[in-house]
């Protein structure tokens, strides 16, 4: 069996603040969910959102491009939906080369994959309830699951950034105590 620092990879300031920031995360989406009974379906994009965007290096970037990434995708599961519903082959091959060609285009191929689970789920979701509605619930879900994230990442920066200097600090302190042992062992054998 592994130990804890094998597993924090030496970094358990790290490990315990993504476990932190994934709770305040959840515990935020279900008290939204819980506050809002009747939309409670929609909640459920709002909380894979929020879990989607905390980065355990509160990396804020992969939360933007998720985020628009997931607006592409729902704005051409609603075009294809419009197109044709409910969708078939045509519409839904369409759909997909559409969202690879915006993702290229606007320089997203990194989250294309997200673009396109975005699509499928919102054109399931069409055929499913006939309502083009669920697009635009889906997409203001994930939009504002992703700002509540990207908020949670910079909060979390703003507190744990000084913990990290510190354990940083004293690492560089280390550092060279052990460097100086090596040379004073290599010194020795020569």
């Amino acid at each position: 069996m592994r130990s804890f620092k094998e597993i924090t990879k030496g970094k358990p300031v790290m490990f315990y603040e993504y476990i932190a920031k994934c709770l305040v995360g959840v515990t935020i989406g279900t008290l939204l969910m819980q506050a809002f009974p009747r939309q409670n379906g929609q909640y459920y994009w709002l909380l894979i959102s929020i879990l989607l965007s905390i980065t355990h290096d509160n990396n804020s970037k992969v939360a933007h491009d998720r985020m628009r990434g997931n607006i592409v995708g729902s704005l051409v599961g609603l075009v294809m939906y419009l197109l044709h519903s409910p969708p078939n082959l045509l519409t839904i091959c369409l759909g997909v080369v559409a969202t690879i060609l915006l993702c290229f285009t606007l320089d997203l191929i990194g989250v294309c994959r997200t673009a396109l689970v975005g699509f499928i789920i919102v054109v399931i979701y069409e055929e499913t309830h006939s309502s083009w509605t669920g697009a635009i619930y889906r997409m203001v879900g994930v939009v504002l699951g992703c700002l509540i994230g990207l908020g949670i990442n910079y909060i979390f920066r703003k507190i744990t950034a000084p913990l990290f200097k510190a354990a940083e600090r004293t690492q560089d302190k280390a550092v060279p105590i052990e460097e100086e042992e090596e040379e004073t062992a290599d010194n020795a054998g020569e």
